[in-house]
């Protein structure tokens, strides 16, 4: 808990010291977007089980203010949101939801300190389940990240880039789910080096500490280097690639033995993207290494496409689908067998413009999850409806 504790404080000490940077500098311009939102919703499966269930009926009122302020030396900006979530029918349950990001920049002549952060809470089968693809018990997780970096500018086209990272997982009633809370440490270090206008490549070394500090004491250190590199082919096409070997050493005391595994794993990201006028296609393919709340660590591979289109002036339509095929990346000491899992989602939504202050969206999501080797699957049907009231934007300054 010592631990937790004191990068809890050198995060909130660096939150302070950015405010307290903003406030040195006496902002020339800062402003607000406060915003609120009603959504209605009906879930065929909330929890996505394979067992029999009933449909889920839900609604949410969601205030929030997204807030900036700048300089010419420095730039912050970030969002407080709150959803209150009631669910009744087949799950009964009340959520409250918390999203805190914010991100600060404070540049000199050739250095720039950057913050990037926050704090969420959510539940497992909203935020994690979108990044890692796997499926867990239903209840809300409290998620600190805390990322400072370092900038240095050698030339306009040489930089060195150094970073360090810390999440904080806690699960309520984790216990009783099969769940545990992990801390995760992350450093990096990317040398980047822009050869032409359209062109550049980085190299990044990256170290990892992942530990569940209860329950079976797992200690896992990631250790690699990958290579990027993005390319503009025009003004409206760019596409980049990174990939690498990573090497994964896991170590876990059961009783009186101590089981270890170390492996390499290669990752990968590939990203595609065209613009256009009024419409925009972007295609994602990656293979990842992220922390579970099962407390282990997950091979994630997964393929994503977004479509956006304005059809008139008030009228936008889009679409997001992903694939994720899951597993975990050190089978050796995994507290807990985990056969690999598929998990599709697709999401089309309407988004119309009623007035200056108004938005009426209007989605459905199917998901899909599967387990081949148990002959396990579940999906479910989710249809939403949410309008939105936009107050003008508050400004000060310039």
């Amino acid at each position: 808990m010592n631990g937790r504790r004191r990068a809890r404080a050198i995060g909130i000490g660096m939150m302070v010291l950015a405010c307290g940077i903003y406030s040195e500098s006496r902002a020339a311009e800062w402003s607000a977007e406060p915003s609120l939102g009603v959504k209605g919703e009906y879930n065929s499966n909330l929890i996505l089980t394979a067992a029999p269930h009933e449909s889920t009926y839900g609604h949410w009122v969601s205030p929030g203010v997204k807030f900036a302020g700048s300089t010419e030396n420095f730039d912050v900006s970030g969002k407080a949101a709150l959803d209150f979530v009631r669910y009744y029918g087949g799950v009964e349950t009340e959520l409250t939801n918390v999203s805190f990001p914010l991100s600060a920049r404070y540049r000199l002549d050739k250095e720039t300190l950057a913050f990037d952060g926050g704090f969420t809470r959510d539940n497992t089968l909203r935020g994690e389940l979108l990044q890692t693809g796997l499926v867990l018990g239903f209840t809300q997780r409290n998620l600190w990240n805390l990322a400072p970096s370092w900038t240095h500018a050698f030339t306009e086209q040489l930089s060195l880039q150094s970073g360090y990272s810390y999440s904080n997982a806690t699960y309520e009633n984790g216990a009783r789910l099969g769940l545990v809370d992990y801390d995760v440490h992350s450093g990096s270090m990317a040398l980047s080096y822009r050869w032409t206008e359209r062109d550049q490549v980085k190299v990044i070394g990256n170290y990892t500490n992942f530990s569940v500090p209860t329950a079976n004491a797992l200690r896992s250190n990631i250790a690699g280097v990958q290579l990027s590199f993005s390319h503009a082919f025009s003004e409206s096409i760019t596409a980049s690639l990174a990939g690498g070997p990573q090497i994964v050493s896991s170590v876990i005391h059961a009783g009186p033995f101590r089981i270890t595994d170390t492996q390499t794993v290669w990752v990968a990201h590939a990203n595609l993207r065209k613009q256009w006028d009024d419409a925009h296609a972007e295609v994602v393919m990656s293979r990842e290494i992220l922390p579970s709340g099962f407390g282990l660590l997950l091979r994630t591979e997964r393929v994503g496409l977004t479509l956006s289109k304005t059809l008139t002036e008030r009228l936008t339509a889009s679409v997001n689908g992903q694939v994720f095929l899951v597993s975990s990346a050190a089978s050796e000491t995994a507290p807990i067998p985990l056969p690999e899992n598929r998990y599709v989602t697709v999401t089309p939504q309407l988004t119309w413009r009623i007035h200056e202050w108004w938005d009426l969206d209007l989605s459905y999501t199917y998901q899909r999850r599967d387990v081949d080797s148990i002959n396990q699957s579940a999906f479910s049907n989710i249809a939403t409806l949410m309008l939105t009231y936009y107050p003008p934007k508050f400004t000060v300054g310039r």
